[in-house]
């Protein structure tokens, strides 16, 4: 089974506030700023949107080894 996730990208101008900005460019680069934006906003706006890593985490210790089933 394959599955493909196609993510498009939207070009936009957004304004910052100049200590905002200045923050994001001393923290991450002019370059990898666009990249650190989208990450903050995905992490605050699309909470909840998957069901990856929702379940509890489990103990290993009760898991059976194959060789088991003898």
């Amino acid at each position: 089974m394959f599955i493909s996730m196609v993510m498009y990208m939207a070009k936009t101008t957004i304004v910052l506030r100049e200590d905002v900005y200045e923050v994001l460019k001393k923290k991450y680069g002019p370059r990898k700023m666009s990249e650190a934006i989208n990450q903050i906003l995905a992490e605050a706006l699309l909470k909840g949107e998957s069901m990856f890593g929702t379940m509890e985490k489990t103990s290993l210790k009760d898991l059976r080894d194959h060789r088991d089933r003898r």
